[in-house]
């Protein structure tokens, strides 16, 4: 089987799509398939050389809903091109991500003319919100959508919106597939601090918490006098975070992968108090692989994840003192901790590629035989 993924977002940064796609890319070539990944430069770069990735067109970084992304465009010619390479090469399906993002990802789509997998990363906006990008987001979903041959939602969390903007749209409910070995390796060097180390990783933003973060750390500070902070990332946030730079709080920018796994193997604690727009949780996994113990907004995607007995590392989304007190309860319970450590362990491995790829290679197969994918 030879696949074409199509990323809307520049493949160099840092994120949970670009990283699924990198290593399921990876997973399928070492299953005996192919994969070639079709994304754009990022902004302001000339696209370079196919190598891993094919860039293709230009873009331009953007911020809506406290977030940033890429737009992106391609020339018709451009298109054109790659279309007839990719079908000289002999592609087989379209695996595309987050389709709606413009416009890249549509235009190759429309170029290709292939059997096609959407999976749906991020939660759509509600049917009231009346902004412009909003309203685009929309249209090109109800254009796209109802298209392609299966459409992938990591997590129950973005189905309701789903299926009231397309009344009868079957979706199937698939996690990212990331491979977390270098994470569980980390974890084999973990050494036990005498303080407690806490982390946040990601993007500096309103909606990975960072603001939530900030706001909490006196609270524990005061509550815990070993507690250690270090916030890891980069965004339009940094310099407040900088500027709360202390003997107790570090600011490290956004580590290559093998310095986060390192980083998150060193924390006992990972805080990610994202408030909303969380479709799954992809660093929870990565944290829990790495042996930290993760405290999280319950929005619904992170709710998807620490189910069961992680139930209770859950707090109310938005609620500074809410993330505090659950950080400073389990800091002084090593029981609950060591309890709590073991569940996450075990429920990380049910999210590595080795669990979720094969479940991902048999949508492809299913829908490249013309039998309708099983919904959930």
């Amino acid at each position: 089987m030879k696949i074409v993924h199509i990323c809307p977002y520049d493949m160099t940064r840092p994120g949970g799509v670009q990283r699924h796609v990198r290593d399921f890319a990876a997973w399928l070539n070492g299953e005996g398939h192919a994969s070639r990944i079709l994304a754009p430069p990022a902004p302001g770069q000339r696209t370079k050389p196919p190598g891993e990735v094919i860039e293709i067109g230009t873009s331009r970084a953007v911020n809506v809903h406290g977030t940033g992304f890429e737009v992106s465009w391609a020339p018709t010619r451009q298109r054109r091109a790659w279309a007839r390479e990719l079908h000289a090469w002999g592609a087989d399906l379209i695996h595309m991500h987050t389709p709606w993002t413009p416009l890249l990802t549509w235009q190759m789509w429309r170029a290709l003319r292939l059997p096609t997998v959407a999976t749906v990363h991020a939660t759509l906006p509600a049917a009231d919100a009346r902004g412009p990008v909003d309203r685009y987001i929309r249209w090109a979903a109800r254009r796209i959508l109802p298209q392609v041959q299966a459409v992938v939602v990591p997590s129950a969390s973005p189905q309701p919106l789903l299926e009231r903007l397309i009344p009868g749209l079957q979706t199937v409910v698939l996690p990212p597939s990331v491979d977390l070995a270098p994470w569980r390796d980390a974890a084999g060097g973990r050494v036990r601090q005498e303080c407690l180390h806490l982390a946040f990783l990601g993007r500096l933003e309103p909606r990975k918490g960072v603001d939530i973060l900030l706001q909490a750390w006196p609270r524990i500070a005061d509550a815990l006098p070993r507690a250690r902070l270090t916030i890891a990332g980069d965004g339009p946030m940094r310099a407040r975070v900088e500027a709360a730079v202390s003997d107790r709080l570090r600011f490290l920018p956004r580590p290559e992968d093998a310095a986060a796994c390192r980083l998150l193997a060193e924390t006992d604690v990972f805080l990610a108090p994202a408030p909303y727009g969380e479709s799954f949780g992809l660093v929870l996994t990565e944290a829990m692989s790495a042996g930290a113990l993760p405290v999280a907004a319950a929005n619904s995607g992170y709710a998807s994840v620490l189910t069961g007995d992680g139930a209770g590392l859950l707090v109310p989304p938005g609620d500074a003192a809410a993330l505090a007190s659950r950080v400073v309860a389990l800091a002084r319970d090593p029981q609950q901790q060591a309890q709590l450590g073991a569940w996450a362990r075990s429920e990380a491995r049910r999210h590595d590629i080795a669990s979720t790829g094969p479940r991902y290679l048999d949508l492809f197969e299913t829908v490249l035989a013309g039998t309708p994918a099983p919904a959930d």
